[in-house]
């Protein structure tokens, strides 16, 4: 029973998401800018690693 309400956020979540256009568009700004801070610091890390 836990699992099936689980899933119904989820799906619930995803769906809300795609309705609106502008949450649509928020939401894959947002993962973009995740993305992007985490290649930015592991490319800091790399590059600190390597110079001195």
């Amino acid at each position: 029973m836990k699992n099936k309400r689980h899933y119904q956020f989820w799906c619930w979540l995803i769906l809300t998401i795609v309705r609106i256009r502008k949450l649509y568009a928020l939401t894959w700004g947002i993962v973009i800018l995740l993305i992007i801070a985490c290649l930015k610091t592991d490319l800091m890390r790399i590059l600190g690693g390597i110079l001195p």
